[in-house]
């Protein structure tokens, strides 16, 4: 395997209850770095819940809908160190209690992955 020098590095990941970002959060893992997860779940409408016009937009926001959980025992399951935590970025505010949180928890953050 090529050393790709994550090992023993503390990965943050915004946005990784599913899609791309819990990919990469998974990939990160498996190269040996601490993984920081952060999502927000956006819960469907109730007209969504039963709209099959549109499946895809069904499918996604039923996704967006969902915490962090599989990806968190995804890599637990796998030997990693991994921490998530449901927060909304949009808040200039909780930036800097989300570095402050990775840090306390995983220590300082090496890689983001915005």
């Amino acid at each position: 395997m090529i050393d790709t020098g994550l090992r023993g590095k503390v990965a943050l990941v915004t946005g990784a209850s599913h899609g791309v970002g819990a990919a990469t959060a998974r990939a990160l893992a498996e190269q040996g770095a601490a993984v920081f997860v952060t999502y927000l779940r956006l819960p469907l409408l109730p007209e969504e819940a039963g709209d099959t016009s549109l499946p895809g937009r069904t499918r996604y926001r039923t996704l967006q809908a969902q915490d962090a959980s599989g990806v968190v025992g995804a890599i637990q399951r796998a030997g990693g160190r991994v921490e998530a935590w449901e927060t909304d970025l949009a808040d200039p505010a909780t930036i800097p209690l989300l570095f402050d949180r990775v840090e306390a928890t995983l220590g300082p953050v090496d890689v983001l992955v915005n």
